[in-house]
């Protein structure tokens, strides 16, 4: 017996060994990362090839397919089906769901086969900031109108929302306040109703905003006072340096919020900042204005961390030149008739920004006086007509003369 035990020893450990390991193959087959057999599974829906001026309005739903053949190398977590918009246009739409499945693993059925889906076009729009303030200040204060800075921002999304979005709006807290507020905050998007705008996928944005975020001051006063915008405009003195002119003057900010009494603010409606001494500047410059240098009417006043300021922009001035041995053509001429003596060239001169006439040549000018009804004879300080490059005038008119002969016999 301990013979027969002993009898091919070695082959028999070695097909025991064997048998354990085909044992665990087959148990770690089972685990859920992988495919054995026959499955019905649950993957997502992908989709690819949106084109760039298109969104996505529907939600893709999860596919189930059902799957045959063994492959141990295959992740269920890797599994997904695919639709493909490239070709997708506006509107409602039928899209085939393709899967490939790895190798090895027969697909026995798939559902959805299709599935409808709608696209919409991307567009930009324009919209107001409207600010939302909730809470009370602080006893014996009271809340002003709040804005924003800026006033508007771009927003880009599906036509079918912008085609029905007015404003954006922030939202800013008052609770106990007894000085101004000034924060910045990030835009929402609400519907008619106040309700958030959410596309397909909650998890996505659909809406954006350039800028996303914006300044909203909300002015906190002592009960009693009221507050109003105020346009700002600037004045100047003095004259640029030689060449140069004053291109514009602008006020920093555009307008600004002042407090006082319903009386006091009464009748004030504008605010000039200024005059700011331009005296031979040969660039732009900006102008602080310290608010304590600015009259206010009595009982008026700024809010706290207002600032004030004044942009002068210098640009290059109207400056002259002379051209010398500018052609005067004679256009028109009768029949029957012929130049005689032609208009002698002319020196004119003519005026334009410094980089227009830098490279200006007499052949760029166009001079011609016009013959029609003429007869034969001398013509005394004939009228010049002329055609100019853009950017480039002449201040005064040339006048010339000519003569005009009947035209030889045979000729």
């Amino acid at each position: 017996m301990h013979n027969l035990f002993r009898r091919n020893l070695g082959v028999k450990i070695i097909s025991f060994l064997f048998a354990i390991l085909f044992w665990l193959f087959v148990m770690n087959q089972g685990t859920t990362d992988s495919i054995t057999g026959e499955q019905t599974l649950t993957i997502p829906l992908v989709a690819s090839g949106v084109p760039q001026n298109m969104v996505l309005m529907s939600r893709l739903p999860s596919v189930r397919v059902r799957l045959q053949g063994i492959n141990p190398s295959a992740n269920i977590k890797d599994l997904y089906a695919q639709i493909d918009l490239a070709s997708g246009a506006p509107g409602e739409q039928s899209y085939d769901i393709k899967f490939n499945p790895p190798t090895g693993t027969r697909v026995v059925d798939i559902q959805p086969t299709n599935i409808k889906l709608t696209l919409d076009t991307v567009q930009e729009k324009t919209v107001s900031v409207g600010a939302i303030v909730t809470g009370n200040p602080a006893d014996g204060y009271q809340l002003g109108t709040p804005y924003t800075k800026p006033s508007a921002v771009n927003v880009r999304g599906p036509s079918s929302i912008l085609g029905e979005l007015d404003k954006v709006t922030v939202e800013i807290s008052a609770t106990g306040a007894n000085d101004t507020i000034q924060v910045s905050r990030p835009v929402s998007f609400r519907d008619k109703a106040g309700k958030p705008i959410f596309g397909p996928d909650p998890s996505a944005d659909i809406l954006s905003a350039y800028p996303s975020s914006v300044d909203v001051i909300a002015p906190v006063m002592t009960k009693g006072l009221s507050s109003k915008m105020i346009p700002l405009k600037a004045t100047s003195e003095g004259t640029p340096a030689q060449g140069k002119v004053l291109r514009s003057l602008v006020a920093a900010p555009a307008s600004v919020q002042v407090l006082g009494t319903t009386q006091s603010l009464k009748g004030f409606d504008t605010l000039n900042l200024g005059p700011v001494d331009i005296s031979n500047l040969e660039e732009d410059k900006t102008f602080q204005i310290p608010i304590n240098k600015v009259t206010l009417p009595s009982g008026v006043s700024f809010q706290d961390g207002t600032t004030l300021s004044v942009i002068a922009q210098i640009g290059p001035g109207i400056i002259q030149k002379k051209l010398s041995g500018v052609v005067v053509q004679i256009r028109n001429i009768g029949t029957g008739l012929v130049i005689d003596q032609p208009a002698p060239p002319v020196d004119i001169v003519v005026e334009g920004l410094s980089d227009t006439l830098k490279n200006l040549t007499p052949d760029q000018i166009q001079l011609w006086v016009d013959a029609s009804g003429q007869v034969a004879g001398s013509q005394a300080d004939a009228k010049v007509y002329w055609q100019l490059p853009s950017g480039v005038t002449m201040p005064t008119t040339p006048q010339v003369s000519y003569s005009l002969k009947a035209q030889p016999k045979g000729e």
